[in-house]
């Protein structure tokens, strides 16, 4: 009467739906036999939800593990096997339930073959109808159940290659990101250690503080901002080492924005490109300076110079403001920016996540 439940499938949804079948079969073939030829009501209940139950049960038993076996052999084959097998449930449903209503006491006075003979016609006539709508409905379930199970699968796997390919991208951009801070502390030192011994030692002693709080926030997500901010502060004092005079930071970080997440090395890159492409070039040098704020759910760090200013869309690719700008990107897509804008005649590059805070 029905198709086969996939293994995944409710076996107590399958079974429930038998019920129904079986149920509904009793009260059409009751109101069938009331209306036809009359007869008591409750023999005439009886009858039908024994016949019902029998052959129902049956078919739900029989036809999934035969119309399994079938499934490669093409619908002619499966389909003249499902009609015999109906037919054969329709034999011995009948029989079986026959020998039940006897034992019961009904249709006293006739034989069991006499009896059965009576009631096989109509029985394998509702049998064939109620079983091929049910088997072409089970058949449609589970095709629908089956294609259900392949878009989730197809869809979990694009959303796990998409995060893979994600993880993949930021371990590479971090890679590069690491190595390239690296360089340009060691050069201040290698620029000290003839010069001024002393401060070598220091600077060597801030790098080596430096490497260990970068080590620990390697492969995290976030760090707190106020540990971003000693990092950067580590920085500023090698550079300002290198620098001397020509250098000046400040820091302008509101007391709730300390506590918010950040981007590991993310202050410390805007800081860097300062250093770089604003102070070190001019003789003269130049003034930097690190504010932090929260802003209507969201944490906002921005790095000023008072340099001449530049444009972001000619950062260079795969270094700096770019890494940064892809990082913000694949770790919390549009809900992060980065900008570059002027004021106080200075250039302000500006980085806005949404706020969390540590332990959030």
């Amino acid at each position: 009467m029905t198709d086969v439940p996939c293994a995944h499938a409710p076996v107590r949804g399958y079974w429930r739906r038998i019920a129904i079948v079986i149920l509904c079969a009793a009260a059409g073939t009751t109101v069938l036999h009331i209306v036809v030829g009359g007869g008591a009501f409750v023999a005439t209940v009886t009858h039908g939800v024994v016949y019902s139950s029998c052959i129902g049960a049956l078919a739900g038993l029989i036809l999934p593990p035969l119309r399994h076996r079938l499934l490669r052999a093409g619908p002619v084959v499966e389909w003249g096997a499902t009609l015999l097998g109906l037919l054969v449930v329709a034999v011995a449903g009948t029989f079986i339930a026959c020998a039940i209503l006897g034992a019961l006491g009904y249709d006293r006075g006739q034989m069991l073959t006499q009896r059965f003979a009576n009631r096989f016609e109509m029985n394998a006539l509702i049998t064939a109808i109620i079983g091929i709508a049910m088997t072409l409905y089970e058949s449609q379930r589970a095709r629908l159940d089956a294609l259900t199970l392949e878009l989730r699968t197809k869809e979990l796997e694009r959303e796990r290659d998409h995060k893979m390919a994600l993880e993949a991208k930021l371990s590479s951009l971090e890679s590069r990101l690491h190595p390239h801070f690296l360089f340009n502390t060691l050069n201040a030192i290698s620029e000290l250690i003839h010069e001024n011994p002393e401060r070598a030692e220091r600077t060597v002693e801030r790098l080596a503080t430096l490497l260990r709080a970068a080590l620990d926030v390697t492969g995290r997500n976030t760090v707190p901002l106020v540990r971003e901010l000693e990092i950067v502060g580590d920085y500023l004092e090698i550079e300002k080492t290198r620098l001397g005079e020509r250098l000046h930071y400040g820091f302008d970080v509101a007391p709730d924005a300390g506590e918010c997440e950040m981007l590991p090395l993310a202050v410390q890159t805007l800081v860097e490109n300062s250093i770089k492409h604003a102070i070190a070039p001019r003789p003269s040098g130049g003034r930097v300076r690190v504010e932090a704020r929260t802003d209507n759910g969201r944490v906002v760090v921005g790095v000023w110079d008072d340099g001449p200013g530049f444009q972001l869309a000619a950062a260079i690719p795969g270094h700096g403001l770019e890494n940064l700008q892809s990082r913000l990107h694949g770790r919390f897509g549009d809900a992060a920016t980065l900008s570059v804008g002027r004021r106080d005649g200075g250039t302000l590059v500006t980085v806005a996540l949404p706020r969390a805070s540590v332990g959030a």
